[in-house]
C-alpha cells in the first residue's frame, strides 16, 4: 500500500484502515526497508507486537506522536489514493511551462527543458501563450495562483515546493539538495513536497473555476478517475456497451473479480450509474442506513438487507465513501 502498488487489494486495505492518504506515500521502498523500520520502532519501544504482523504504539510512541503532532500536519494534506497516479504528470506539466514562460519573458528561448517527455512538452506547447503580452498576462495569473495555495502550508513546505520549479537561468533543486539545506530527512523533504502537490491539485478538482490557469494545465489529468488497469479496462468495454457476460467471457474474469471492479468504478467515477445493478429505492434505503448509524462494516448492513447481495451493498457505499466499501464480500 505505501509503495502505491494499484491491485484491488492495496486499494481496499488504504481505505479499509482508513489511510487513504499515504497510499503510495513511499513509492519504491523494498519490503526489507519497510520491515527494517518497524524492527527499529519496536526496539527503541515505540511500537510492540500484537501478532505477526500486527503492531500498535506503546505509551512511549503515544507521547511522540504527540509531541510531534503540529510538525507533522503537513501531512494532512496528502492525498495519494486519489492523486499519487497523476501527481507526476501534473508537477511535470506545471514545472516545465513555468521554466518556458520565465525564459521568454527574459527573451531567452535557447535553454534546456527539465522534462523530456513528449507527451508533457506536447502539452506545454498545445497552451502556451503567443504574444508578449499574452505571456505576462499568463505568469501574472499563475503567480497568483500559486501564491495562494502556498499562502495555506507552512513556510517550509511552500519554500521547498518553490525551489523545485526552474526557471530564467534557474534549475530547479533535487531532493537530495533540499534534504541537506533544509536538514531535514530526505523522506519528509519528499512527503513536504508532494503534500503541497497533492493540496493543489485537490484545488483543481473542486475549485477549478477559482484557478483557471492551473486548471487549462492539469486539468485534464484530474478529469480522468484513478482506476487499477484491471478495471479501467472493464470500464471502458463498459462505456462501448458490452454486457457483463462479455466482459467475462471476453477478458476470462471471475464474477467476484468484475464485482470488484465495478465498486472500484463506482467510487472513482461520479456519474457511473447503480440501477443497473440495484433497485433504485434499494439505493435510498442503504443510504439512509449509512447516515442513520454511520456503519462502516459490511455486516450489519447483510443483516438489515438480507435480501440484497454483499455486491449491492459495496456499490452503495463505495459511493457514499464507506470506509469499507472495497472490502471482499467475504
Amino acid at each position: 500500500m505505501v509503495t502505491g502498488k494499484k491491485t484491488a487489494q492495496s486499494l481496499s486495505d488504504s481505505q479499509w484502515f482508513g489511510i487513504e492518504r499515504y497510499y503510495a506515500a513511499f513509492k519504491g521502498m523494498a519490503h526489507d526497508t519497510f520491515t527494517q523500520s518497524i524492527l527499529g520502532l519496536i526496539k527503541e519501544e515505540y511500537m510492540k507486537t500484537l501478532e505477526d504482523h500486527v503492531y500498535v504504539l506503546t505509551e512511549k510512541g503515544e507521547e511522540v506522536l504527540e509531541y510531534e503532532n503540529d510538525r507533522l500536519s503537513y501531512l494532512k494534506h496528502l492525498n495519494g489514493l486519489k492523486y499519487a497516479s497523476i501527481e507526476t504528470s501534473c508537477w511535470q506539466v506545471i514545472t516545465l511551462y513555468v521554466q518556458a514562460l520565465s525564459n521568454s519573458l527574459y527573451g531567452h528561448f535557447n535553454y534546456s527543458p527539465v522534462v523530456r517527455d513528449y507527451s508533457v512538452i506536447g502539452k506545454v506547447k498545445s497552451i502556451f501563450p503567443k504574444s508578449e503580452s499574452e505571456r505576462k498576462t499568463h505568469a501574472e495569473k499563475l503567480y497568483r495562483e500559486v501564491s495562494r495555495i502556498l499562502l495555506e502550508h507552512e513556510p517550509k513546505s511552500a519554500d521547498l515546493f518553490v525551489k523545485k520549479l526552474s526557471g530564467y537561468h534557474r534549475i530547479g533543486s533535487t531532493f537530495e539538495q533540499l534534504s541537506r539545506v533544509e536538514d531535514l530527512s530526505q523522506e519528509e523533504t519528499i512527503l513536504r513536497f508532494r503534500a503541497v502537490l497533492h493540496a493543489l491539485i485537490n484545488k483543481i478538482v473542486y475549485e477549478k473555476k477559482n484557478f483557471p490557469m492551473l486548471h487549462s494545465l492539469i486539468g485534464s489529468y484530474t478529469e480522468a478517475p484513478a482506476l487499477t488497469n484491471s478495471a479501467s479496462l472493464t470500464f471502458k468495454m463498459l462505456k462501448n456497451h458490452k454486457s457483463i457476460e462479455e466482459i467475462m467471457n471476453v477478458r476470462n474474469l471471475k464474477m467476484s473479480t468484475l464485482e470488484d471492479h465495478l465498486v472500484e468504478i463506482a467510487r472513482e467515477v461520479p456519474d457511473f450509474s447503480l440501477i443497473p445493478y440495484i433497485d433504485e429505492q434499494e439505493v435510498l434505503k442503504l443510504k439512509h442506513f449509512y447516515s442513520k448509524t454511520n456503519e462502516t462494516k459490511l455486516r450489519p448492513f447483510k443483516d438489515a438487507f438480507p435480501h440484497l447481495s454483499y455486491f449491492q451493498i459495496r456499490l452503495v457505499l463505495a459511493k457514499e465513501g464507506g470506509k469499507h466499501a472495497t472490502g471482499s464480500s467475504a
